[in-house]
């Protein structure tokens, strides 16, 4: 895959909106894990409103969005924090005899927006988001590796 086209992270599609977070690439390569972060953009469409919102996604986020999706697996609801404190909170709405994700975006503390849609993805859309996650990875691996110091560096 070109690095150049973008891999999507999230990916919640159904006929009438759509909520979507696309890694662009790395932020800025080099060698220190202050430059081993992926640029991303959010991007929700509807009938209602349409947006989109850049983030910066460290690796710890990463770690985190994948800690979310074990949690959304059990059918809990979950909350993510990007970076620039923008957060993305999915609950599970059972009323249908599949589950559907509810989707709030809440950037209110910068731009002062938040942003709630009901989406209907069709049955198996955790493990889709499972898949994506496994493409974001394959193809940006973490750059920097950093390891504990040893004892004697301080010495």
């Amino acid at each position: 895959m070109d690095e150049g086209e973008g891999v999507d992270v999230i990916c919640l599609i159904d006929p009438d909106s759509s909520v979507r977070v696309r890694i662009l690439g790395r932020n800025r390569p080099g060698d220190t894990p202050y430059n081993d972060y992926l640029g991303a953009e959010l991007v929700i469409t509807s009938a209602f409103v349409s947006g989109r919102l850049g983030l910066c996604l460290s690796p710890e986020v990463m770690d985190d969005w994948s800690t979310a999706l074990n949690e959304l697996s059990e059918r809990q609801g979950i909350c993510w924090t990007a970076m620039n404190d923008a957060e993305i909170r999915i609950e599970i709405d059972r009323q249908f005899s599949v589950p559907r994700p509810i989707v709030t975006v809440d950037d209110s503390g910068e731009s002062g927006v938040s942003v709630r849609i009901v989406l209907d993805p069709g049955d198996g859309w955790v493990d889709e988001l499972r898949e994506h996650l496994g493409r974001v990875r394959q193809t940006w691996p973490n750059e920097v590796v950093t390891t504990p110091r040893s004892r004697n560096y301080w010495q």
